[in-house]
């Protein structure tokens, strides 16, 4: 028996680069977290209308549920550009000082398991934040000197799976937080179909079901099952995903 599981700790870079093409890639086209699309239209509506950058936004819940994805549509709605980085490559202050002083006004900034930022460069963010500054230290012992800096006003979009990890100062921060549910089955056949679509797959109406079924409420792993039953579709049958 094949002990091949659905969610792996080691990255495929296929399944990453597929990941990314079936990605969705505007609010209208994201299947499920209908609350959380409700109310994160409404706060990009907003700030298109002040004409000024939407309040930083947290984003939590299990992985594989769309926090990436969401960050990514966040930026394209806004028509801005997206830096990507991670909590455990923050590990300095230097190294966000960096990263923020690159930011271009609007642009949009998203950092992926944020509860794992090194303490240094979390209350770095703090202050760049609400202020759209930071105070970079320059020298060592007495002689040392903080110059401020000020930075483009930017979007910070955080996620994380803990959000219990996060500190409450960065947590108070965040003027939009919303937590990502599992999806129920029949919002996981939208998104089976919906990729079956963009892969040119033969998902037949009594195949969905079955797929769904066994994603444990996450279509990181429905659209992984997806392509598993796929290659055993085309190679052992006639292509068709059914029973």
């Amino acid at each position: 028996m094949s002990t091949q599981r659905p969610v792996s700790a080691v990255v495929d870079p296929a399944d990453v680069e597929l990941e990314s093409t079936l990605r969705p890639r505007r609010l209208p086209e994201f299947i499920g977290q209908a609350r959380v699309r409700e109310q994160l239209e409404l706060v990009l509506e907003g700030a298109r209308r002040r004409g000024t950058a939407p309040d930083h936004v947290l984003l939590s819940g299990p992985p594989g549920l769309g926090k990436t994805s969401l960050a990514m549509i966040i930026a394209a709605e806004l028509g801005s550009a997206i830096r990507v980085t991670s909590g455990p490559a923050l590990e300095r202050a230097g190294d966000l000082a960096a990263m923020l002083s690159n930011l271009v006004e609007g642009d949009v900034l998203f950092i992926d398991e944020i509860h794992r930022v090194a303490r240094p460069a979390e209350e770095m963010l703090y202050l760049a934040m609400e202020d759209f500054r930071v105070d970079v230290v320059v020298g060592k012992g007495p002689g040392a000197t903080s110059i401020p800096l000020e930075i483009a006003p930017f979007t910070l979009v955080g996620a994380t799976t803990r959000s219990g990890a996060l500190t409450s100062p960065l947590r108070d921060r965040f003027g939009f937080t919303a937590h990502m549910e599992f999806y129920e089955p029949h919002e996981l056949e939208l998104v089976l179909h919906r990729s079956a679509g963009i892969l040119g797959v033969d998902l037949r109406p009594d195949g969905g079901p079955e797929i769904a079924a066994r994603s444990r409420g996450t279509p990181r792993i429905a659209n992984r099952l997806l392509r598993r039953v796929r290659d055993y579709a085309e190679v052992r049958a006639d292509g068709a995903i059914t029973l």
